[in-house]
């Protein structure tokens, strides 16, 4: 008995192994060049500096170690001995895209947003692999978009809106404590999600604020017998609320009357909080329905993880034989939310909850900032929420998202303007990420990988994630 025991012990120990060899298996596109030069001189450029909303024609950028020495328009400058340059061809240069709200759940999601010139993420609900793959970025190991992350998404056991992935809480001790692990593991973002109760709201909050952490999420209900009021939310110090859905449901219990939507749209302007719209995500449930499933199965779904998709197999099929048209109407009226909050004056950013609900990397982050002029952003206005505004929510302002001495050299070469037609962001030509060039082979390479998620990374990363919030 104890030989079958030790050569069992031995065959996971075994299996565990190959799983982590597999786990950092990763298509060679997304290995860095260390040889490759991070210093550059980019002329011939069109300069859209989102701060401005225009375009500065014969610009140039000087990049120096994989931040920004210098911009200007005309006569180059002077620059170091060995600084390769590459011309522009007038084309627009412009800072990448930051997209606040993804679900990673393998490097190639990273690969698929990079390739669409998406250069940071947020991922909103952490699992024990993102911290160091983070780092694993930092330290140019892994070609990908700056990946910052939230811990495990928080909500309340028994909640209405509960996911076998979420870290369930019971009321303030747990709360406390599941804080407290968050922290310890790393993570200094929570995630907080619908159906938290008002105990254990109030248990993180107070946590949060003793750790120094910070919160985004869903706006907190409570429970169906002691209801929390929306405006808690709004003053509970969120860096971003999510997802104009959630905030339908929860402030306007889905009730479309003008008034009430323009009267929600003071209160939060009123409060200062930005907000993430996601609007994507719930178009594209609907394009489910519209479409008999069909839309499950569109092209753009090559780099959707099939792990994932496994899991939502029932939802696909609930949604695919929905008999009703009010996804359609629910989608139309949160875009004019969406319109009202930006009319009052609410900052928002841009977050597509890609990675879930037939939502996938990259390409949704373009038809993000499309749904925003939908609700009469101008397309500079969108652009600016997918960059100078995402920088603010994650207190990177001056850092990421900007065209400036001083900012990351993360910078997307567009083969038009998109100050005038937003969906010119869907023609990148290249991608300087930290300073390494990504020409247009590099991100057709990049696109490929995106199309080969790791099932078998996947569930391993799963398995990890249940163990750790169990």
């Amino acid at each position: 008995m104890f030989r079958f025991f030790m050569a069992l012990g031995l065959l996971v120990s075994a299996v565990a192994a190959i799983l982590v060899v597999w786990a950092h298996q990763l298509p060679g596109v997304m290995r860095p060049d260390h040889d490759a030069p991070r210093s550059y001189l980019i002329t011939n450029a069109g300069l859209l500096d989102p701060a401005t909303g225009s375009v500065q024609v014969n610009g140039h950028v000087l990049v120096i170690d994989g931040r920004i020495a210098r911009t200007g328009t005309g006569a180059l400058p002077a620059w170091p001995d060995g600084v390769e340059t590459i011309d522009a061809g007038g084309r627009v240069l412009m800072p990448g895209l930051i997209d606040m709200h993804v679900h990673v759940f393998d490097e190639t999601d990273l690969a698929a947003g990079l390739a669409r010139g998406v250069t940071t993420v947020r991922n909103m609900g952490g699992f024990p692999f993102h911290l160091p793959l983070a780092a694993r970025i930092e330290r140019g190991e892994i070609l990908g978009p700056r990946l910052l992350t939230t811990g495990p998404i928080l909500n309340e056991v028994g909640g209405r809106n509960g996911n076998l992935l979420h870290e369930a809480v019971e009321g303030a001790d747990e709360a406390r404590a599941s804080v407290r692990r968050q922290y310890a593991a790393g993570f200094r973002d929570l995630k907080l999600y619908s159906n938290l109760s008002r105990e254990s709201f109030a248990a993180i909050r107070d946590e949060a604020a003793g750790l120094g952490m910070t919160m985004s999420g869903h706006p907190v209900e409570g429970t169906e017998a002691d209801p929390v009021d929306f405006a808690v939310s709004l003053d509970a110090g969120f860096r971003t609320l999510e997802h104009t859905e959630s905030i339908v449901w929860h402030a306007l219990n889905d009730e479309t009357d003008p008034e009430g939507v323009r009267q929600l749209a003071r209160q939060i302007a009123a409060s200062g909080m930005l907000i993430d719209p996601t609007l994507v995500v719930h178009e594209n449930l609907a394009r489910i329905v519209e479409t008999g499933g069909a839309h499950i199965s569109r092209p753009a779904m090559a780099s959707y993880n099939p792990v994932v998709a496994g899991f939502e197999q029932e939802n696909f099929e609930f949604w695919s034989h929905y008999p009703h048209d009010d996804r359609s109407s629910m989608q139309a009226f949160y875009v004019e939310v969406t319109a009202a909050l930006h009319a009052a004056g609410v900052r928002l950013t841009v977050g597509t909850d890609s990675g879930v609900m037939a939502t996938p990397h990259g390409v949704s982050t373009v038809r993000e900032m499309e749904l925003l002029v939908d609700a009469g952003l101008t397309a500079s206005e969108a652009i600016r929420a997918a960059t100078l505004n995402g920088a603010e929510a994650l207190g990177l302002d001056g850092q990421i998202g900007c065209l400036a001495a001083g900012c990351a050299a993360d910078l997307i070469l567009v083969a038009g303007d998109p100050t005038q037609d937003i969906a010119w962001l869907y023609q990148v030509d290249a991608v300087m990420r930290d300073g390494r060039w990504l020409d247009r082979d590099t991100l057709a390479g990049l696109e490929e990988a995106g199309h080969h998620p790791s099932s078998l990374r996947t569930w391993w990363r799963l398995g990890q994630h249940l163990r750790a919030i169990g």
